[in-house]
């Protein structure tokens, strides 16, 4: 997670920096924080699986003043597609709870100015406000002269010659409780979308809420689904939309519309681009319910062919894409144990950074975001507002796991907490902000360290505060995922000698550790992936006996021990 705030207290300071740090490659969204405050930038995000997220949809403001007559140096306009304010060329983005706003001004003074420029495939807007005049948002391919534009930030989405004529699309856009406004023709564009309990709100100089630009053989262009369309014009100076090209489609369908849509509804561009049965609408409600006073050319559809639009239909195409189906999200909170390690530790990793892998080999279809952090307890990692930061980004249906006491155990007064007292109230308030957000709360106990007596027997070594966490889950009602029983388990079984390759010891001459490395509390790739595979068969399986457990993991520590040739070095 990157948090992007102007006063440099998070990890940069404008959106762009945070978009161009991303890796490439990953499947896992990366997840980009934007606190409160009007951030005045053009961005583009040119990452595919990314999710961007504002802290407060009507106070975290994305702005620009990019418009149609801005000039080129050889003096030329740069025209409509160069002035957007936000454009999104990635795939699998996901746009929530902000923002995005052309300040350029009236249409009528500046030309178009287009807010968001949506070229991506699979792109999803939650809760997010676009504000313009003429032409605000834009759903659509690239073309050359936006490549060169963007450059030297590559461009991932469709590009074609001409938007005007452009040819079959495959690209899909997915609106969701959106708040979009303008004047002119101001949702637009070839894209197949989908507008789910969206407001679309006119201008007061009036106009068109669409302008499709759909080729001839596409079967579906712009579909608003439980949409209210509203605004500030006088009455019946908002319609609904008018074909950019001749076989344009939009449908609006179980929409509410009120005094100011024009009594004709949809209305034609010019004698050649005309209104026809591939605009419809059907189960209209509101002032302008009555539909006898619609354009001569558009469909009378009926409740039977309504229903046969649905977003599988719509948008699902051939991967079948279920955006209004959200992926949950699984936020890992804890220490160095669980955090994720870069390239140059390697082969040292936490168990959180294979737990993705699991997910995948388990068909689990949820997201792992790991939180965790290298020397964090549960009372440090509050202070410095990483729950804070976390609770804003759940969602119902995520899952919050929280796994400390590594560092609660240390003397150091910024971390150490009392196991019977400031232990679960701190874990408390983990528990507390999932469920605010409907998300699970899930409590981990600590992974066992690497301690043998003399007799070969493991030593537990923290003390009270598993027996803390475990009365906790019990008085709260939340899961507990007893690792220090398991790791203990599985560690004794593999013995002293070959559970050195669960944790961390690599020999002297290894590339990252030229010295040698003997970490008993620290996991190297080996141990993450199988205590990442613990944890994640007592989730799913929560009758789970400890007995089975222990025939299981002695099989495949024997397997560990067998490979003699399995030292991550």
């Amino acid at each position: 997670m990157y948090i992007v705030t102007k006063d440099g207290s998070g990890d940069f300071t404008s959106i762009q920096q945070a978009i161009d740090a991303i890796p490439g490659g990953g499947q896992a969204p990366t997840i980009i924080l934007l606190r409160m405050e009007e951030f005045q930038e053009r961005v583009v995000v040119n990452k595919d699986n990314v999710r961007i997220i504002g802290e407060a949809r009507d106070r975290t403001v994305i702005t620009a003043k990019g418009c149609a007559k801005d000039l080129n140096p050889d003096g030329t306009e740069r025209g409509t597609f160069l002035s957007a304010t936000f454009m999104v060329t990635g795939n699998n983005v996901e746009v929530e709870n902000l923002t995005i706003r052309n300040d350029a001004g009236d249409g009528r003074d500046v030309g178009q100015a287009v807010a968001v420029y949506a070229a991506g495939d699979r792109g999803v807007w939650r809760n997010v406000r676009m504000i313009a005049h003429q032409d605000t948002l834009f759903c659509g391919p690239l073309m050359k002269k936006v490549v060169d534009f963007i450059a030297p930030r590559q461009a991932y989405a469709e590009c074609v010659e001409s938007i005007g004529d452009s040819t079959l699309t495959h690209s899909r856009q997915y609106f969701e409780d959106c708040f979009i406004q303008g004047d002119v023709d101001f949702i637009f564009g070839p894209y197949r979308c989908w507008f789910e309990r969206c407001t679309l709100f006119m201008n007061a100089r009036g106009g068109l809420y669409t302008a499709a630009n759909t080729p001839e053989e596409q079967p579906y262009g712009l579909v608003f689904h439980n949409c209210r369309l509203t605004g500030e014009c006088q009455e019946g100076q908002a319609y609904l939309g008018r074909p950019w090209r001749k076989f344009s489609r939009t449908v609006f369908l179980n929409c509410e519309m009120d005094a100011h849509v024009a009594p004709l509804g949809f209305n034609d561009w010019d004698e050649v681009k005309r209104v026809t049965e591939r605009y419809a609408e059907f189960g209209t409600v509101g002032a302008r319910a009555d539909q006898s006073t619609r354009h001569p050319g558009q469909k009378r559809m009926t409740a039977a062919e309504a229903a046969d639009y649905t977003i599988s239909e719509v948008i699902g195409g051939w991967d079948n894409w279920r955006p209004d189906r959200r992926v949950p999200t699984w936020f890992l909170c804890g220490d160095s144990t669980m955090a994720d390690y870069g390239e140059e530790r390697y082969p040292m990793m936490g168990w959180g950074q294979k737990l993705q892998a699991r997910l995948n080999a388990a068909g689990i279809n949820a997201f792992v975001e790991n939180c965790a952090v290298n020397g964090r307890s549960s009372k440090s990692f509050i202070a410095e507002k990483r729950l804070n930061f976390i609770e804003l980004c759940l969602r119902k249906g995520d899952k919050l796991i929280v796994s400390f006491s590594h560092n609660d155990e240390k003397a150091d007064p910024e971390r150490n907490t009392n196991p019977r007292v400031t232990f679960p109230e701190y874990l408390s308030m983990y528990i507390d902000a999932a469920r605010r957000q409907g998300a699970e709360p899930i409590l981990v106990t600590p992974i066992a360290r690497r301690h043998f007596n003399e007799q070969g027997r493991l030593i537990p070594t923290h003390g009270p505060y598993p027996d803390a966490m475990r009365n906790l889950a019990n008085y709260r009602g939340v899961r507990l995922i007893d690792l220090e029983k398991a790791t203990m388990q599985m560690v004794q079984s593999a013995g002293e000698e070959h559970s050195k390759r669960i944790y961390c010891h690599v020999p002297a001459g290894s590339k990252h550790y030229p010295d040698g490395l003997s970490d008993n509390s620290h996991l190297q790739e080996e141990g993450a992936s199988r205590i990442a595979g613990l944890f994640l068969s007592r989730l799913i399986n929560p009758a789970f006996r400890e007995a089975e457990f222990e025939n299981m993991e002695a099989g495949d520590c024997s397997d560990l021990i067998a490979r003699e040739d399995s030292v991550l070095c």
